[in-house]
């Protein structure tokens, strides 16, 4: 490997940014680097921004990397490396993207972020920064909050027809609480803001409090949550419910305060919509409890359960179907489940950047509660006997949805089988 600048790491993803890092570097000498040359920082800076937002990449992360920064770009869920940046420029790299942000551009001792409003291409990206000292330098992490990402309708979340009937039919009695559930980075967000756009266009009051606010919506009154100025979860509820609102979203119920606030909303009567990390829809019921929200209280205002997981589609120019591999057929065979004997592949193609995939697709379950429910939930029935349950009622399980695009093509096994091994929420046994 070329050490000075990691060329040969960046494919198949070969973006502008490591190119003009490439010939940049190849301009140097043993010198100091010159006055010049740290002009150049905030330009590859920008170009990395800007390449990260063409590539569709939710995250770059900068990794010290034996006396090196490699630089890694999330794309659809996956980590790509692009390239090495040298030791004698990493403080002057990492420091300028920490100014960005209002952090102290030296070397940190302990753990910091921020995060500020960026324009790429005339559009402002919010950028969230993260940094932590390591054993080996500096680790950052950068979110690139783009408000493009959350302008899809529920069809293109990729629901389907009894999926997104289900949700029409709480749109119809507009009543309790809707969760969206799933892990971090499953899209949860993004199906948020697309039922916000719906009941946007109902020409109603919807007003939202999160922390922090990831993304402006123009219609929406958002409120961010700072507890330093005395915006607690507790007083920004009570001042959203003296705004006559007719939606209210609790961006996330994290700990025990942010639940309380949602519950306490939804009892006044308004429609509430909020998200939660949950393997699945029974798992729902656990985290609530695990916030010490009691069963008469979930009873009372729970009404539909968003859960869902992103898998990546199969690139539509180079897919194919052909044998199951052995592999897949074995992970489900494992599971108890029948395996089909043949599935869809993608050998990679330029469109894909030889990946074989391109953009990703949500999985869904979609549970709307019912009085049998309730009942399980309250007498303290436990994860496993709600989950019986909620199968014996029809619904589909995160992989039995995902079962159906990997038969239809639109994914293929071995991403269910990846996403799997981050916890699937496996539940149909």
């Amino acid at each position: 490997m070329n050490h000075a600048t990691g060329y040969d790491r960046i494919r198949p993803l070969t973006v502008e940014f490591a190119k003009r890092l490439h010939a940049w570097l190849n301009k140097m000498t043993s010198r100091e680097v010159s006055l010049a040359d740290h002009e150049s920082i905030p330009q590859l800076v920008h170009r990395l921004f800007q390449d990260a937002r063409n590539e569709r990449a939710t995250d770059i992360h900068i990794d010290a990397e034996d006396g090196t920064l490699c630089i890694r770009l999330r794309i659809d869920g996956v980590l790509r490396d692009v390239a090495l940046i040298p030791a004698r420029h990493n403080a002057q790299f990492l420091g300028h993207i920490k100014a960005l942000v209002d952090l102290d551009p030296t070397p940190l001792l302990r753990p910091a972020s921020g995060g500020t409003l960026y324009e790429l291409d005339e559009v402002n990206v919010n950028l969230r920064v993260t940094c932590t000292p390591t054993i080996r330098g500096e680790k950052m992490s950068v979110r690139l909050l783009d408000p493009r990402r959350v302008q899809y309708t529920l069809e293109e979340l990729g629901l389907n027809h009894e999926q997104k009937e289900k949700i029409d039919r709480w749109l119809e009695s507009m009543a309790g609480m809707v969760l969206v559930a799933g892990a971090t980075g499953s899209g949860k967000t993004t199906s948020l803001y697309a039922l916000l756009h719906q009941l946007k266009s109902l020409d109603c009051s919807v007003i939202t409090i999160e922390d922090p606010v990831e993304y402006r919506v123009d219609g929406i009154n958002q409120i961010q949550v700072h507890e330093a100025r005395g915006i607690t979860f507790s007083e920004a509820v009570r001042a959203m419910l003296r705004l006559d609102p007719d939606f209210l979203m609790v961006g996330e119920m994290r700990d025990r305060a942010s639940a309380e606030a949602a519950l306490a909303a939804s009892s006044t009567g308004r429609v509430l919509l909020s998200s939660l990390h949950s393997r699945d829809a029974a798992g729902t019921v656990t985290t609530l409890r695990n916030l010490d929200i009691q069963d008469y209280e979930i009873t009372a205002a729970l009404e539909l359960v968003i859960s869902q997981r992103l898998v990546r589609r199969l690139c539509p120019d180079c897919k194919r179907e052909g044998p199951a591999p052995a592999e897949d057929r074995g992970w489900l065979e494992a599971l108890g489940v029948t395996a089909p004997t043949t599935s869809w592949v993608a050998s990679g193609c330029n469109n894909c950047r030889h990946t074989g995939y391109h953009r990703r697709i949500g999985v869904f379950e979609i549970w709307y509660v019912d009085e049998e429910a309730n009942g399980l939930i309250r007498r303290h029935s436990d994860e496993k006997s709600l989950r019986h349950a909620i199968r014996e009622s029809g619904t589909k399980s995160l992989l039995e949805d995902g079962m159906d695009k990997a038969a239809a093509g639109v994914t293929s096994l071995a991403e269910l089988r990846r996403v799997g091994s981050y916890g699937f929420g496996i539940s149909h046994r």
